[in-house]
């Protein structure tokens, strides 16, 4: 019998909230370019979708400087638990906390100036009906911001742990995951457009992240994504494991310093006034 995908992501959330940050993210490199490019304001009323461990509600909410109102939504509310921790710690009442599916988000009609989804429409079944009902919950002429990962091929964090993983157990690498499906050019604007919203645009996000240490860094990505591989292996063969990690990392060291590339697309759509 397949599992729902709350049942899904109720196990991913294990491995989430045990690396994820007590307070600012390590990496707010995403989260900066959102607020950026959408232009988000103290003092708007702002719904985060599929906002997890609270990716990149807590750091809208910190721009914000304590006027606004920020709404952080997940479909597991052990993700949101983390986030309220984080929320906590770093003094953010204007945070507000609800599990919610993004096909069937329980706030009213016309409520938020703006809405961010980062890294979640890729796993909706209909991205389309998603992007409608993130379009009723904006007030006319408020905006909706995706960002989805590139292809999987032009993004470094992904292949790279897979396919050495893969060599390790002797197994093929496996198919691009779900959260690459959306990375090709048009796709997100795409969405937009048929779910009605006006003046759809898309654009790229790329940068590298500047990795202080390569082996916490490639320990908790291990730990964190590919628990399934690892759990089993005892402290010998794991430190193996992360060696040949750490060794496949090699192209993109400079000067001694890990700089890993990570590109995604973005894409904002206006609901009309």
């Amino acid at each position: 019998m397949a599992r729902s995908a709350s049942d899904v992501w109720a196990e991913r959330s294990k491995a989430w909230a045990k690396s994820a940050p007590k307070g600012r993210s390590q990496d707010d490199t995403f989260n900066r370019m959102i607020i950026a490019e959408a232009n988000i304001q103290p003092g708007e009323k702002l719904l985060d979708i599929a906002g997890g461990t609270g990716n990149p509600s807590v750091s809208i909410a910190e721009s914000m400087q304590g006027d606004g109102l920020v709404v952080c939504t997940d479909l597991t509310p052990r993700m949101l638990e983390t986030a309220r921790s984080r929320a906590d710690n770093l003094g953010l009442p204007i945070m507000h906390f609800a599990a919610a599916d993004m096909m069937a988000l329980p706030v009213p009609d016309n409520a938020f100036d703006c809405v961010t989804c980062r890294f979640g429409l890729m796993y909706a079944e209909d991205k389309v009906a998603a992007a409608r009902e993130a379009m009723r919950a904006l007030r006319p002429g408020g905006r909706v911001v995706y960002v989805m990962w590139g292809p999987y091929d032009e993004n470094p964090p992904f292949f790279v742990p897979q396919r050495t993983i893969a060599k390790f157990f002797g197994a093929e690498e496996p198919p691009p995951a779900a959260r690459h499906c959306m990375g090709e050019a048009g796709m997100i604007r795409t969405v937009l457009d048929e779910a009605g919203f006006v003046r759809a645009e898309e654009r790229e996000l790329r940068y590298r992240n500047a990795v202080p240490d390569m082996d916490a860094y490639v320990t908790s990505g291990l730990r964190r994504s590919f628990a399934d591989r690892t759990d089993g292996l005892d402290e010998i063969e794991f430190n193996r494991l992360k060696q040949a990690l750490i060794d496949a990392w090699a192209p993109h060291i400079e000067e001694g310093q890990l700089l890993v590339p990570n590109f995604a697309r973005m894409g904002i759509g206006w609901k009309r006034q």
